[in-house]
């Protein structure tokens, strides 16, 4: 007998079953601990600006020498923390808005009709990794070569090679692998892990749920009869394609698994060299007549400042959208711009702010199977006066398995170009002839120029090549696949100082969404992708799909145009770019170090250093960086 069944004693069987052979887990509450401004001690080796994925990953790593001291600032606190660490969303009762930044919003968009895009970033300790879908993927192996291959023949060997084969190591080390449970290897064919492409010394863990809905079966199935869609070993592969991927989830609670919990409160007991300090936010950096990074500002008490110095470092892990900002503040950026604002230059550094990327997203596309419902137990199922929502209670209760124990999707397809449109090569061509100038904002410097021109021909070879993924569809079980979201970035953004009033603003954010022609011709082939997947295979005949949006007399390029100007998201969640990792006559920021350009003992270490965004949720890949960062610190590189 099928392990998913309909009726109620089956259900009850499994259950049964389930309680049997699961260990007893309970909730997992955490006390947080940190120091209060009384006990900061006047200097530290390390000042770190962030106390989020990044921060605190490298803050573990650097006081596992108990004679280095290290303080982390950070603009918030804990939140809620018995919110935070539950898996599935269906459990929650706070508002989401409540754990982010408030009131940022882009600026309006001309490419989206004059609308403003919500900028969504985490505003308590951990960062993005305590409120995102905890989703856990790495890219592809092409996204970081190309990391690399900006710095030419200069791109280096060893500790600071950005290359997938230099930084595969500190994937490994920044996740702890659990292997998926039988519940889904017995159930799901499809399912496949190599455990060789993973580690399992970290505190952050990759778990999986203990059940899964077997109404994804067909929509893997459908691609089978896709030309150019592969089906890698693992989701760690670096290779595009259909998989199943692990939740940032530890396996032992169910509960999320993220930097606050595995960084800071599951090492700190025993660290007294490690110090967090919350409700602090930087107000500038602190240099010396030689443009050394001496430490930190920031506000205390009534309007007084404080300084704390940094014998050996300053590190910003502020984020994509304060990083660059604390930069522009404390004197390094472009100069134009911050003499605009009032701010003494420093350095003049044009990249400051400048090639800010996120993966937009059409997710409110919508094809619907409609009968993929017919097939139970499914997300509909979980509704009061339903056997299955008693079952699935009663497992979660006594135990912490069923379908409480899914985040938000454990599969999707992440799609090379060449598989999503046979205009591959023809894109690619036209990507690589652009005006790259027009394309930037008219102020944009000729290194930043040059930059972006280096990207995107890297990214056109990348369009004709099927290692690359381009398009991201999640597999919904009751619903089929959600829209497209774009992988890769067409065009470029800014994060720059409000000059009219510096000091007590947030900064300008600017998507610059649809400013590059090729993201709209990406979306017009990946809706006809996705329409082909859905009436052409399999699915058309099983489930009968109906098209809600765009709807299915939108059909000409022009019209789907239209339609992805007033419905596009530019933001998927993952901002990047805005402090990056490339050659200073190519807009760079910080070098293969990480070291900002013109300064000393001062480096970035968060995901605004990435100068090209992988395709992938961008926890995961920030959590190697950061291992990688502390690890080229620690040797002195």
């Amino acid at each position: 007998m099928p392990f998913f069944h309909q009726s109620k004693p089956r259900w009850l069987t499994i259950a049964s079953a389930v309680l049997l052979g699961a260990s007893c887990v309970t909730d997992a509450y955490v006390i947080p601990r940190q120091i209060n401004s009384s006990q900061l001690l006047n200097s530290y080796d390390y000042v770190i600006v962030g106390g989020g994925t990044a921060g605190l990953t490298v803050a573990d790593r650097l006081t596992e020498d108990p004679e280095t001291k290290v303080l982390v600032l950070e603009a918030a606190d804990w939140g809620n923390m018995s919110e935070n660490l539950k898996v599935s969303f269906l459990t929650r009762t706070g508002a989401f808005t409540d754990l982010l930044w408030p009131g940022l919003q882009s600026v309006p968009q001309p490419g989206l009709n004059g609308r403003t895009g919500n900028v969504f970033i985490a505003k308590q300790v951990g960062g993005g990794a305590s409120v995102n879908a905890m989703m856990n993927m790495r890219g592809s192996a092409e996204d970081y070569d190309r990391w690399a291959s900006l710095f030419g023949s200069e791109a280096q060997q060893g500790t600071a090679d950005w290359s997938w084969d230099g930084i595969l190591p500190f994937f490994k080390k920044g996740l702890h692998f659990t292997e998926p449970p039988p519940e889904l290897t017995d159930n799901f064919d499809s399912v496949k892990y190599d455990a060789s492409y993973w580690g399992d010394s970290s505190e952050i863990y990759a778990g999986w749920p203990r059940f899964y809905y077997p109404g994804v079966k067909p929509l893997v199935e459908a691609f089978k009869e896709i030309d150019g869609v592969e089906f890698p070993a693992d989701s760690g592969a670096g290779k595009p394609g259909v998989f199943w991927f692990p939740t940032l989830m530890d396996p032992r609670t169910v509960t999320r698994s993220y930097a606050g919990t595995g960084h800071y409160l599951n090492v700190n007991a025993t660290r007294p060299n490690y110090h967090l300090l919350l409700n602090t936010q930087a107000r500038k950096l602190i240099l010396d007549d030689k443009l050394c990074a001496t430490g930190v500002e920031f506000p205390l008490g009534n309007n007084s400042f404080v300084t704390v110095t940094a014998k050996k470092e300053v590190l910003l892990a502020a984020g994509a959208i304060h990083t660059p900002q604390l930069l522009q503040l404390s004197g390094i950026g472009p100069k134009s711009l911050l003499e605009a604002g009032g701010i003494d230059v420093l350095v003049d550094l044009p990249g400051v702010g400048q090639n800010f990327q996120d993966h937009s997203s059409l997710s409110t596309m919508n094809i619907t199977l409609s009968k993929l419902t017919e097939m139970h137990p499914n997300p509909n199922d979980l509704v009061e006066g339903n056997d299955f929502k008693t079952w699935a209670d009663e497992v979660w209760a006594a135990n912490k398995t069923g379908p409480y124990s899914i985040a938000l999707t454990n599969l999707a397809g992440w799609l090379p170009f060449t598989a999503v449109s046979d205009r591959a090569e023809e894109l690619a061509t036209k990507l690589e002839q652009q005006d790259f100038a027009s394309l930037l904002p008219t102020d944009a410097a000729s290194t930043v120029v040059a930059g972006f021109e280096a990207q995107m021909k890297i990214l056109a070879a990348q369009m004709r090549s099927k290692d690359t993924a381009f398009t991201r569809m999640q597999l919904i079980a009751d619903h089929g696949s959600q829209g497209p979201v774009a992988m890769q970035s067409f065009s470029r953004g800014t994060i720059n100082i409000n000059t009219t009033d510096p000091w007590n603003t947030e900064p300008v954010i600017d998507y610059r969404a649809l400013s590059n022609p090729l993201e709209a011709d990406f979306f017009v082939e990946s809706i006809k992708f996705l329409r082909r997947y859905n009436f052409n295979t399999s699915l058309a005949t099983q489930f009968d799909p109906v098209e809600y949006a765009p709807g299915p007399d939108v059909t000409s390029d022009e019209d789907l145009k239209a339609y992805i100007a007033g419905a596009m998201s530019p933001t998927d969640y993952h901002p990047v770019g805005t402090a990056s990792m490339m050659p200073l006559n190519l807009g760079g920021v910080v070098d293969q170090t990480l070291r900002v350009y013109g300064v000393k003992n001062l480096r970035v270490v968060d995901a605004s250093v990435m100068p090209m965004v992988p395709s992938a949720n961008t926890c995961q890949p920030t959590y190697a960086l950061a291992e990688k960062a502390a690890e080229i610190i620690k040797q002195g590189v």
